[in-house]
C-alpha cells in the first residue's frame, strides 16, 4: 500500500502533477526505516518500543556496537524489513554527526537495499 512521500525532518514531497507525491515499495521502506531510527523511544504513546532516537546520540561518546544493536533491533521490528538475512548495520562517528550504513532486504519489494545517511543533532 502506497503512502505519502515524506522523509523525516523535511516537508511532504510534491509529485510531478503538483499534487502530493506517493512513496511505495523501496522508497516507502527507506522512509519508514529512517523515521523509526530518528524517532525517540517512547515518543509514540501507543507504541512505546518504537524508535531508536539516533539524533539524541549525536555528540555522545561513540559506542558503535551499542548503537548498531539498537538500530538492528529497531529494524527487525519494522514489517517492511525482511528478517532473514538479518540487516547489516555499520555506525561511524563524524564531527557533530553519526554516519549509518544499512544493508537489508526490503520485504515488500523483495530486493536488497543499501541505505546510508548521516544524522546530525538537528535532524
Amino acid at each position: 500500500m502506497a503512502d505519502l512521500s515524506h522523509f523525516v525532518g523535511g516537508d511532504l514531497s510534491i509529485g510531478p502533477a503538483g499534487d502530493l507525491a506517493i512513496a511505495d515499495d523501496t522508497l516507502e521502506t527507506r522512509q519508514r526505516v529512517l523515521r523509526r531510527l530518528c524517532t525517540n523511544a517512547g515518543a509514540v504513546l501507543h507504541h512505546l518500543d518504537y524508535g531508536a532516537g539516533l539524533p539524541a546520540r549525536v555528540g555522545d561518546p561513540l559506542n558503535g556496537r551499542a548503537i548498531a544493536g539498537v538500530v538492528l533491533s529497531q529494524m527487525l521490528l519494522e514489517q517492511a524489513v525482511q528478517q532473514t538475512p538479518p540487516p547489516v548495520v555499520t555506525v561511524r562517528s563524524q564531527p557533530n554527526a553519526l554516519s549509518v550504513d544499512l544493508n537489508y532486504v526490503d520485504a515488500i519489494a523483495g530486493q536488497g537495499v543499501a541505505q546510508g545517511f548521516d544524522i546530525t543533532s538537528g535532524t
